[in-house]
């Protein structure tokens, strides 16, 4: 038996037995080539477990400082923020500013409800030296003492920061908290735009290093090396160890974004792994001492040995014993492959080549015919299901033999169609990823299919095809009465949506036609399904549509035009310029109801009605003027989603939305424009009345009356709405007037007190004494007395 394992001419023992060989040899080679490459190893394993764990802190960081650049952004475009800083409104009101600010205060405690991982947030207020916290405002000097006061953060620092021109990003602080203990920070500091070349306020936001110390303390216990967080200017916002950095650490290869050695001055040697936020540009490095993989390297050469020892020893063994043993099945099966062909003795032959080609081809072509027959098969089949659903079928041919070709029984004697429209599928094709989207959507149609086909296989004939991205499912129902056949379809597809929704998130519209009892009436079927499908688009609502029933209950489209008469439309254009939303949404309503009510319109139809609603409102906008552009910025989807509205619900509720924002936007313009016109309409009548004294101040009959009936007013009112805007009441201007003018007559030599007196209005000398005194300070004759010397 040992003669002929040897010396049979078969080359499998040959083969088997320098296999065997190399097999003994190559954990040696291994162990050679993993004691050389061990330290290359080791430490590319350290770096992409220290970049796995940076990125999972970068991850969890990100977030947190998401949160505090997200909350920055809605502090900064608050209303009210945006109206303290750059509105002109304290020029005329401006005690109306510390009540703002407290306003602002108690906006802001919204805010840390809003965002518990936030420890504490404030804006600096830079031309009032004030700072505004939730729920209090405090001068700068107090907010310091209270917020940040150390020896190492002094107040000088502090105003530096909050005085940066255009400044926004990371910055290392401390901040004292409730329990009056101080802490390290890491602060959000977002300057806002300039104003006359000073900054006008700066957002501050903190997170205490608490909270991010404990995404990042694991990594000390895997390698016993140091993590931290660096800023744009490599300052250290948090680490996980209080150990300071070599003063020598290079900072400028941190930029490069790549991995790298460094011996420090003190003789220490480190890895230093670094990683870089794409959002936050922040820096996320590890420094590993380099003793730590080294120790590892020693471990493994020891393993590398001992297993080069027992695979030596344990090969040499197993190698005669599989050798002897192996060889005479194969022999076996090379005579039961080739009973008539024995290869000759002295030519080279391997019998396991021999058995596996034989039976991959005999697999192969079994597996090749049998996939193409099917694929062929079902193709065409679903070709043929298509041209019966359309009615296209070639008249040659008879049905009844076409269906045998096919494999297809439709010998039951009631025929109806459904269709099968996806509504939302983002969710099953988040599940499955790496796939191109055509592909995904492959998919999804074959599992359509199936469950269609085979919930109607359970009691009935069903063949499934797709049309115009849609998928319909012929259905030859076994049951007798109409309306339990129209239940039975009710009920596959109720079992449909559920299923796939639940197990797929596969959610779907599924139209259902009448029945009809022959095969010749499957096209109209066809059309009736596409009919009811329709449906949907126009009134919504429903996922499971019956043909009979939308029938029956007159939902038929309307298709002799739509109800959007001109009055109609010029009452909606003014109702939406002049900001009444009652009355903008009644037409609205109106609209809807006279167009959807009974027999609604058709999707094309009410496409051009929803284009005519949005050339309404565009109209609205552009006669308002100045507001068209703002608006469509600030609401940039909107458009959008009325466009793609799906149902008229959906596209009745998009409408109402904007109505409602343009209405609050017209109204508060239309308000804003009569505040204006008031104020310019009193600046011109205070202007004539102060015109009307310089030309009537030598009257004597000049007072407040006879203003007053100049200008068709009561002397009392006049004089009033004159104090508001002017500061300064009717009679003293009248007063101010005389005495400038007298005051240029007495610089005249030739002009006596009197005669100043009486060439300004005065018919008596002392109230004119009395009124030059209270003007001026002194009497007109001490007066005269100074002008001439």
């Amino acid at each position: 038996m040992r003669k002929k394992l040897i010396f049979n001419g078969q080359s499998i023992v040959l083969t088997w037995l320098i296999s065997y060989i190399v097999i003994l040899l190559l954990p040696v080679v291994i162990g050679l080539l993993l004691y050389v490459e061990s330290n290359r190893t080791l430490k590319e394993e350290i770096q992409q477990a220290n970049d796995s764990l940076l990125k999972q802190v970068r991850e969890v960081m990100d977030n947190q400082f998401k949160a505090m650049e997200q909350l920055n952004f809605e502090i900064t475009w608050n209303v009210n923020v945006q109206e303290l800083l750059y509105s002109n409104k304290y020029e005329i009101y401006p005690k109306d500013k510390p009540y703002d600010m407290y306003q602002i205060a108690k906006s802001l405690s919204i805010y840390k409800t809003s965002y518990p991982l936030i420890d504490n947030f404030y804006i600096y207020f830079n031309k009032d030296q004030s700072v505004i916290l939730p729920t209090t405002v405090r001068s700068s000097i107090f907010a310091y003492q209270t917020l940040h006061m150390s020896d190492n953060f002094p107040f000088t620092s502090w105003q530096s920061i909050m005085t940066r021109n255009n400044f926004k990003g990371f910055i290392p602080m401390y901040r004292i908290g409730d329990d009056n203990i101080l802490r390290k920070t890491v602060a959000y500091v977002s300057t806002y735009p300039m104003e006359h070349d000073q900054p006008t306020a700066t957002n501050v936001i903190m997170v205490d290093q608490t909270r991010i110390l404990g995404a990042i303390q694991n990594m000390e216990i895997f390698n016993n090396g140091h993590v931290l967080i660096l800023n744009e200017q490599n300052q250290v916002l948090a680490a996980n160890s209080s150990s300071t950095m070599p003063v020598d650490f290079p900072y400028g290869d941190l930029d490069n974004g790549k991995n790298f050695y460094f011996k420090s001055n003190d003789g220490e040697e480190y890895e230093v792994f670094t990683i870089q936020s794409p959002r936050s540009k922040l820096k996320y490095i590890s420094i590993v001492p380099s003793q730590t993989y080294w120790q590892k390297a020693s471990h493994v050469r020891n393993l590398t040995y001992l297993s080069m020892l027992i695979s030596l020893l344990g090969g040499g063994i197993l190698t005669f014993f599989f050798l002897r043993r192996n060889y005479n099945p194969v022999r076996r099966l090379v005579h039961a492959f080739s009973k008539k062909q024995i290869p000759d003795s002295g030519k080279k032959y391997n019998e396991f080549l021999f058995i596996q080609e034989a039976l991959d081809s005999t697999l192969i072509e079994m597996a090749d015919f049998k996939s193409k027959v099917e694929q062929h098969r079902h193709i065409v089949r679903s070709h043929f299901v298509e041209k019966l659903l359309r009615g296209k079928l070639d008249g040659k041919i008879p049905i009844a033999e076409a269906l045998t070709t096919f494999d297809m029984k439709l010998d039951r004697k009631e025929f109806a169609v459904m269709l099968f429209v996806i509504d939302k599928s983002e969710a099953f094709f988040e599940r499955i990823t790496h796939t191109p989207d055509e592909e995904k959507w492959k998919l999804l149609q074959f599992i359509v299919s199936n469950v269609v086909e085979e919930l109607v296989a359970q009691r009935h004939r069903g063949y499934a095809t797709e049309i115009d991205d849609t998928l319909a499912c012929l259905v030859n129902l076994t049951v007798d009465d109409s309306e339990s056949s129209k239940e039975e379809l009710i009920r596959i597809a109720d079992e449909a949506q559920s299923f796939l929704a639940s197990t797929y998130d596969i959610h779907l519209t599924i139209a259902i036609s009448s029945i009809y009892p022959h095969i010749a009436s499957v096209p109209q079927a066809f059309l009736e399904a596409l009919d009811a499908m329709t449906y949907k688009l126009v009134m919504g609502g429903h996922e499971i549509l019956a043909y009979n029933d939308l029938h029956e209950h007159k939902y038929w489209y309307n298709t002799n035009g739509y109800y959007y008469p001109m009055q109609i439309e010029q009452q909606l254009l003014n109702a939406l310029k002049f900001g009444e939303l009652t009355e903008a949404k009644q037409l609205l309503s109106e609209i809807m109801q006279k167009n959807f009510e009974g027999a609604g319109i058709s999707v094309s139809l009410t496409k051009c009605l929803m284009m005519g609603l949005v050339t309404t409102i565009m109209k609205s906008i552009n006669e308002t003027g100045g507001i068209q552009e703002s608006f469509f910025i600030r609401n940039p989807k909107q458009l959008d989603r009325l466009l793609n509205s799906k149902n008229v619900e959906d596209m009745e509720l998009q409408l109402g939305d904007m109505f409602t924002q343009i209405c609050a936007f017209t109204a508060a313009k239309r308000v804003h424009a009569n505040s204006l016109a008031k104020q310019k309409a009193l600046q011109q009548l205070v202007e004539q009345v102060n015109m009307y004294i310089e030309h009537n101040y030598t009257d004597v009959n000049l007072n407040v009356t006879m203003i007053g009936n100049h200008f068709d007013r009561k002397a009392t009112y006049l004089s009033k709405i004159f104090k508001d805007y002017a500061g300064e009441g009717l009679l003293d201007r009248i007063n101010k007037v005389r005495i400038e003018k007298s005051k240029q007559l007495l610089k005249g030599n030739e002009q006596s007190v009197g005669d100043a007196a009486y060439g300004v209005g005065f018919n008596d000398i002392n109230a004119f004494i009395r009124v030059f005194k209270k003007v001026e300070g002194i009497t007109p004759g001490k007066y005269k007395e100074m002008l001439d010397e």
